[in-house]
């Protein structure tokens, strides 16, 4: 697999071109500027365009779109819906003890009141005070919030510029509870690929047709996600299996141009077997 970093490999790009290099078969990118680079690459090289996101130019265009759900794209032989952003689920042991609540903050989604969600902060740390709770702002969350915060001893604000890249990864590997403004789909769904239970903290839709209001609502009746108003997440019979869309659809890639890979790999597997 060969990663491609646009523009900076622009020039390696053209020469691959150029040399009539070997044929990739798969390119795949997420973000709007990167779709006409793939088209091009497929263009001069060949091989199957994959886009992870809802395209800006039309999807007939590509010969495969993962699309959230929320986003609400015509679907077609070439649209494939996905139960939210795509994130890779992560092996790991939760800590009982261990809490994580994540601040978003304002957006053009959802109203925010900082009174609103410290009040929601304050119920879920006092719901389970045998936990070691950690409440970790973002860029977007307003620095008056902390002021409207008043924590107990087990519950510690963290600030976002106090923390390296892995560290909050490694956080919600181990946490058992994690809780999550709903403004961030990123923060949502991330949050959800790990093993811990995973809840939303409430926050007024801003226009009745939200998307991601209806992404939230969609996971909380296939009991991905709790709702603070719900109570303490152990008490909302929440799916104990972290959410692995990306698995699902790299099968569905391999079975639609890589089937012959997958023959291949059970073959091997059946062998390997009857050897033991």
């Amino acid at each position: 697999m060969r990663e491609v970093q646009w523009p900076a490999d622009a020039k390696s790009l053209n020469s691959d071109w150029q040399l009539r290099a070997a044929a990739p078969d798969l390119i795949i990118g997420a973000g709007h500027h990167l779709h006409k680079p793939m088209l091009r690459t497929r263009w001069h090289l060949g091989g199957r365009c994959v886009v992870l996101m809802r395209p800006s130019l039309p999807t007939f265009l590509f010969d495969l779109a993962l699309v959230p759900e929320h986003d609400r794209v015509w679907v077609s032989h070439n649209v494939e819906p996905t139960l939210g952003m795509l994130s890779p689920s992560q092996v790991s042991e939760s800590d009982p003890q261990r809490g994580v609540v994540l601040l978003g903050g304002l957006s053009k989604h959802f109203h925010w009141s900082n009174d609103d969600v410290a009040r929601q902060v304050h119920k879920i740390v006092l719901e389970a005070p045998r936990q070691q709770w950690q409440i970790i702002d973002s860029r977007r969350t307003p620095n008056e919030l902390r002021e409207h915060l008043q924590l107990p001893d087990y519950a510690k604000y963290v600030h976002w510029r106090d923390t390296q890249p892995s560290w909050l990864t490694h956080q919600l590997s181990r946490s058992s509870a994690t809780w999550v403004t709903p403004d961030s789909a990123s923060m949502v769904y991330e949050a959800l690929s790990f093993s811990g239970q995973v809840g939303v903290i409430e926050l007024g839709a801003k226009r009745r047709n939200n998307k991601l209001a209806n992404g939230i609502r969609r996971l909380h009746a296939l009991g991905y996600v709790g709702l603070s108003a719900k109570g303490p997440l152990s008490q909302q019979n929440l799916n104990a299996v972290a959410l692995a869309e990306h698995r699902r659809c790299a099968k569905l890639i391999m079975q639609r141009w890589f089937s012959a890979l997958l023959k291949q790999d059970e073959r091997l597997s059946n062998h390997g077997g009857d050897a033991k």
